[in-house]
């Protein structure tokens, strides 16, 4: 098979498509000053502070701890939720800014169905510019075009327009999320848990409660700014650094470093934000839903004084490994059952960012991201006297788990490749411009405006715009995936509608014959990281009909072209019957 190579030099039309889905507008980081006018409705005094660092109306921690009394026995059904997305001024760390919040909530609403079950899903936007909700993980075998992936399987829901998805879940379970997949709107708080239980789960009878552990990295400066800075030559490339990390939306922010910040804010804080507190009681044991629901930062994982064994990673089940951090990545899951065993006493939860994969420093950060373990009996706190593992926390390099670690608890070997397809992965500086954009081949992704392209396909379109990079994939087979990546810099790429075989990586780029493979019983999950200046190769079967994005999940990433897609079985495509109001919104 040929990949089709395109070169292209998009700097404006990558900025405009970038800032047209967002829906906060700020002033120029050049002139910081004027944020406040963006942050007036939640200043607090004292005495509201001190109420609000134990109640925040945003943010429910209920929700993170999973109800025992869900039935996963239960006949399939229809799962309905009714959501509005709007926009609010809210203060997560402490240091107000305006957010993105789904029915009022920061993270979004919990979606728990079980195998087999339908998920519907009303989406009303109440913000100023489009949006689309993407079901991280989710197959959407014959449903593509619920796949909510702007630009490639449904135009944006329209400011003050509705749009339901609806879609059932067969033959998967574990752990999810949701996010916009609009611009950069994910990062500015449209985000939350999706879980899908089945009776078929290897793990169930190993624990006796069920907790979500949301990370995310977290900017004080809403993201269209920070996306706009990002694609310019200020930047030269890099990255916006964290001002924070939060842990189920909440965590403590020193006031005083917003002064020396990056980007200063100037906005209303209060420093004594609350922190999350995870309640344990002695002698059970906890399973641990790990997500990484950030922009940019991948963390390490720990608990003080608890081992993490862990079961699943991507909704596939693992045979259980002990180990005292997990590294994650970006979209990234993980489940892990803790055993509460240790004296009744308040201990941290530690999400540490990972620094080395970071060209800048940040004076604000603390990339020691804190929640609690608070044991039944211990003393109520926001500190905890524990002490991390003595163990060195970083081998220096943005690395996943070893993968040689997990072993699928269902034996399946990677199947015979049919085909193979390379990719070249890179980031590349346009001279005139002086901004670095992200390629993949030679061609960097900008999302369509007005379209998409899987209903291009469906109407048996073949050639695309060039800023579409497309692979059709006639036949069902099994696709080698070599990806080659030739940045400084590693980078979660997400394949949307599948799970992958990851059968080789290693350092440099991929030599056939030469670079080994493992093909028994390898690591299958969707998000896996390329390593830096490093090759990884992929398989998965091509029998899910669709448009399917792969893409780099670390935002600003995304936003500078880092994403190719798959066209999956075209005769089928063209017979999808794509309901009409996705197709009317393009014309909004």
């Amino acid at each position: 098979m040929t990949v089709l190579i395109r070169k292209v030099f998009l700097f404006g039309s990558l900025v405009v498509a970038a800032l047209q889905a967002t829906s906060i507008t700020l002033p120029s980081l050049h002139r910081p000053q004027e944020a406040t006018t963006f942050a007036t409705s939640l200043v607090l005094d004292a005495s509201e502070a001190a109420v609000a660092a134990s109640t925040q109306p945003w943010n429910n921690p209920g929700q993170f701890h999973l109800n025992k009394n869900f039935s996963i026995n239960a006949t399939p059904t229809i799962r309905n939720y009714d959501w509005t997305i709007s926009q609010k001024t809210i203060a997560p760390d402490g240091l107000e800014r305006p957010m993105l919040l789904v029915n009022g909530m920061f993270p979004g609403p919990l979606i728990e169905a079980n195998t087999g079950d339908r998920i519907v899903v009303k989406v009303t936007n109440n913000l100023v510019n489009g949006t689309a909700i993407h079901w991280h993980g989710m197959f959407q075998n014959g449903t593509n075009w619920m796949d909510g992936s702007g630009g490639v399987t449904q135009c944006l829901i329209p400011p003050g327009q509705s749009f339901t998805y609806n879609f059932t879940v067969p033959n998967q379970w574990g752990t999810y999320w949701w996010h916009a997949h609009a611009a950069s709107q994910y990062v500015d708080g449209i985000i939350g848990p999706l879980v899908i239980h089945s009776p078929d789960e290897a793990h169930l009878s190993h624990y006796d409660e069920d907790v979500i552990v949301m990370l995310s990295d977290y900017y004080h400066t809403p993201s269209p700014t920070l996306v706009s800075w990002y694609l310019s030559p200020a930047s030269d490339g890099s990255e916006p650094i964290p001002d924070n990390g939060l842990i189920n939306g909440l965590n403590y922010f020193n006031c005083t470093l917003d002064s020396q910040a990056l980007f200063p804010t100037h906005a209303p804080c209060r420093s004594n934000a609350p922190r999350s507190v995870f309640d344990f009681q002695p002698g059970l044991r906890y399973r641990i839903r790990l997500i990484n629901a950030g922009s940019f930062a991948d963390f390490q994982f720990s608990i003080d004084n608890h081992t993490l064994s862990v079961i699943e990673a991507d909704g596939v089940d693992m045979q259980p490994v002990d180990v005292h951090r997990i590294p994650i990545h970006v979209g990234q899951r993980y489940s892990a059952i803790v055993q509460a065993n240790q004296e009744a006493d308040n201990y941290w939860i530690r999400a540490q960012m990972n620094l080395n994969c970071f060209n800048e420093v940040n004076p604000a950060l603390d990339a020691s991201v804190k929640a609690l373990v608070h044991y039944t009996g211990a003393p109520v706190s926001q500190v905890a006297n524990s002490f991390d593992w003595a163990e060195k926390a970083w081998p220096g390099r943005c690395l996943d788990l070893d993968a040689s670690m997990l072993k699928p608890f269902v034996v399946r070997d990677a199947p015979p490749a049919d085909v193979q397809v390379i990719l070249d992965m890179s980031f590349q500086k346009i001279t005139k411009k002086r901004v670095s954009l992200g390629y993949v081949n030679e061609t960097a992704w900008v999302p369509l405006k007005k379209t998409a392209t899987l209903f291009q396909a469906n109407k048996g379109k073949t050639n695309f715009a060039t800023t579409q990079l497309i692979v059709t994939l006639n036949q069902t087979q099994t696709v080698e995936l070599v990806v080659n990546n030739y940045d400084e810099g590693s980078h979660p790429f997400h394949l949307h509608g599948h799970q992958v075989y990851v059968v080789g990586e290693g350092r440099g780029r991929y030599i056939p014959g030469e670079s080994p493979l493992n093909t028994v019983n390898p690591l299958r999950r969707d998000t896996i990281t390329l390593q830096t200046f490093g090759y990884t190769v992929l398989r998965f079967v091509n029998d899910n009909p669709g448009m399917w994005p792969f893409h780099c999940h670390i935002n600003p990433h995304l936003n500078a072209g880092l994403m190719v897609q798959f066209f999956s079985l075209p005769s089928a495509v063209r017979a999808f019957k794509i309901p009409a109001e996705l197709k009317k919104m393009c014309n909004a």
